[in-house]
């Protein structure tokens, strides 16, 4: 039998070419998933918004070609103030008329990327048969506001995940994350498990 001794750091007692092992090593490990409170907070914002159900959120935030954002979900809730600013206060009875016999669909992206795009959201006129023009002119401006509410707020989640990702990616965050969960490391650097 042997017996080795070997010596043992806190991420403080490093010095600075093992703490730069460190930080790499935890910014390269496939199990440090930084974005489980964006996920909930982005959630929240969604519903906030409007848009509710269940939301299945989607996103790839990696720099890459077809990287993005988008969500689905079953309803938005806020219908009736997107008529009020079209049509003006007093149209209740219209808005509702309206409302009543209108589909509304977020399928998200569901193709092989993760973009928002104008496509995701759906507003239409269930019965078209004997309805005006005007009927369907709101209703493509109610579809518009809806698409146009969609697109600032999945850009402005998408914004929010890249600069989450670069906080949990920065130096400080990751040095913050070693010295909080106390792990301990050999002298070059590397977690001692």
């Amino acid at each position: 039998m042997r017996t080795i001794r070997v010596k043992i750091y806190k991420f403080a007692e490093l010095n600075d070419a093992a703490k730069e092992v460190a930080i790499q090593d935890q910014r390269n490990d496939p199990f440090n998933a930084p974005l489980d409170f964006f996920n909930d907070n982005a959630v929240e914002q969604i519903n906030e918004a409007g848009f509710k159900g269940k939301v299945n959120l989607s996103y790839s935030l990696s720099y890459c070609q077809g990287d993005g954002l988008s969500f689905s979900c079953e309803y938005f809730d806020k219908l009736n103030d997107l008529f009020i600013e079209v049509l003006g206060p007093g149209k209740q009875k219209t808005i509702d008329t309206i409302i009543n016999n209108c589909s509304f669909s977020n399928s998200g992206n569901s193709g092989h990327y993760s973009y928002a795009s104008r496509n995701d959201i759906r507003f239409e006129f269930d019965d078209y048969s004997g309805t005006k023009y005007l009927i369907h002119s709101i209703v493509a401006k109610i579809e518009d506001k809806l698409q146009d509410l969609y697109l600032a707020l999945c850009s402005e989640l998408e914004d929010q995940g890249y600069d989450e990702i670069s906080y949990y990616d920065s130096d400080e965050c990751i040095s913050e994350n070693l010295i909080d969960n106390d792990y301990d490391f050999l002298e070059n650097g590397k977690i001692y498990f």
